[in-house]
């Protein structure tokens, strides 16, 4: 802290903050627009650009991570499934120790 009460680099962390986000998003956001495109790759801009909104992002970073935790479930019930395991991650009230809706008429209710 300075002597001011204002804490050193405060506005100029936050005004390169801004030009990093910035430029992240022009460089997904190109990315994403020139990926189709057969003149200049996309993921040479797609994939930086990503990589500096993680390192500025909170929220991006979070996504990814929920993004990377689903794909690792996904193959681990693949190969699980593979060597004969069937694991099923449906709602079990005995074990979640809630009950759902009963099933009334028209809800699927055999009989």
């Amino acid at each position: 802290m300075t002597p001011n009460g204002k804490s050193p680099g405060g506005t100029r962390g936050r005004r390169a903050r801004l030009i990093r986000l910035a430029t992240g998003w022009a460089l997904t956001i190109g990315g994403a627009v020139l990926g189709p495109l057969p003149i200049l790759p996309g993921g040479f801009l797609l994939i930086p650009g990503i990589a500096i909104l993680c390192a500025e992002s909170r929220w991006l970073r979070s996504l990814l991570r929920r993004y990377r935790e689903r794909r690792y479930l996904k193959r681990a019930l693949r190969e699980a499934e593979r060597v004969g395991l069937k694991i099923n991650l449906d709602h079990d009230p005995e074990i979640d120790g809630e009950e759902g809706d009963p099933p009334g008429p028209g809800k699927g209710s055999a009989g």
